[in-house]
């Protein structure tokens, strides 16, 4: 069984990354495995913008970022509406909270910094809002990543 408070990296945790804000009511836990495995991937790209983001724009060593949702169950994935083939199913995907449109564009240009240099490649990267509600849809599988980009009805 998994546990949720296992570190996937230094500041992501399991119940971080399976937690749901929108709906805390279903039990959502990943199966150990592959989907484990990806989730600590996409935490690692978060560890990355977390602390360029600190170094970036607050001069600061620590600024947390805020997961409302990673890994989805079926079950899940169905009560928020998503895709039947989101990457959320396999625990490849985050969606990271912005507390505006300016954030979640600043995320969005140091992930794609970060692939630049670093020469990873990341397979969605998603400006997203609904409502004053803006978040940023952060997504890397274990191959064939597509680096799709795409702001979708945000206006700042």
């Amino acid at each position: 069984m998994t546990d949720p408070n296992e570190r996937l990296t230094p500041h992501f945790t399991v119940r971080e990354m399976c937690g749901s804000t929108s709906h805390p009511e279903i039990y959502n836990v990943p199966p150990l495995g592959e989907v484990m495995d990806n989730m600590r991937r996409v935490c690692l790209w978060l560890e990355q913008l977390r602390q360029t983001y600190a170094e970036s724009y607050c001069d600061c060593e620590d600024v947390p970022l805020r997961v409302s949702s990673g890994y989805r169950s079926q079950r899940l994935n169905r009560a928020v509406g998503g895709s039947p083939t989101s990457n959320h199913l396999t625990g490849c995907a985050a969606d990271i909270v912005c507390r505006d449109c300016q954030q979640a564009l600043r995320y969005a240009c140091l992930v794609l910094d970060y692939a630049e240099v670093s020469g990873e490649r990341f397979d969605e990267l998603l400006l997203e809002r609904r409502g004053m509600k803006y978040w940023l849809h952060l997504a890397v599988r274990p191959t064939n990543n597509r680096m799709r980009v795409a702001v979708e009805q945000v206006k700042c």
